[in-house]
């Protein structure tokens, strides 16, 4: 998961159960000085009642869940999104074409991706694919003059730009695979659903 800014963190804290509690007392604390109840040590008491409030409650580990999740999920679209825009100038169509289909894939994963509904095994490869593999292939084209990647036959008689459209079809059919995977248990529970429904709402005939 990717670190939360040191921003981030001041304003989970300020915005947290733990800060409002420790202010709340705090405040009490300064509502007895004025109203002179206490006198000596009174900022000590406040400090201590603010500290109080702070330790005394468990931190909001499900809005910091909350915050990681949507920073990795802009992470894996947003990121595909840069490597399209900067890379599209030196890229064939055909190759735009492909990236833009993964980056479809992609945007309708994300979501689903990190509820915590999905097998880790099919997280860590469809972020390894998109946030290492798929950035390696085309900056590994991008780097080669155009007359060169499009005519000179590199390995088995093809081109660079061949090459290319191969890897990224792997790297497009693997994605495909992994949302396969994903979304069969919804699409078994549908059919599941369907056939219940049709038991249940099937007309019965009570004419022999």
């Amino acid at each position: 998961m990717p670190p939360i800014s040191p921003k981030m963190r001041v304003l989970l804290f300020l915005y947290s159960t733990r800060n409002i509690v420790g202010s709340a007392l705090a405040i009490g604390g300064l509502g007895l000085f004025f109203g002179g109840v206490i006198a000596d040590w009174w900022f000590a008491i406040v400090v201590a009642l603010y500290a109080f409030g702070v330790l005394a409650v468990p931190a909001d580990k499900e809005l910091e869940l909350q915050v990681r999740k949507e920073a990795t999920q802009a992470d894996l679209t947003e990121g595909i999104e840069e490597l399209i825009e900067q890379s599209q100038a030196k890229l064939p169509r055909e190759a735009v074409l492909r990236l833009q289909e993964i980056r479809q894939v992609v945007t309708d994963l994300a979501p689903k991706l990190f509820s915590g509904d999905v097998p880790m095994n099919h997280v860590i490869a469809l972020s390894n694919a998109v946030t290492r593999d798929l950035p390696e292939t085309v900056r590994n084209y991008v780097h080669l003059p155009t007359a060169f990647a499009t005519m000179h036959a590199v390995e088995n008689g093809k081109t660079c730009k061949q090459l290319l459209l191969d890897q990224l079809g792997l790297l497009s059919d693997q994605l495909s695979k992994i949302a396969a995977n994903i979304y069969k248990d919804d699409a078994d529970a549908l059919v599941v659903n369907g056939k219940f429904l049709q038991e249940k709402f099937h007309a019965v005939s009570f004419v022999s």
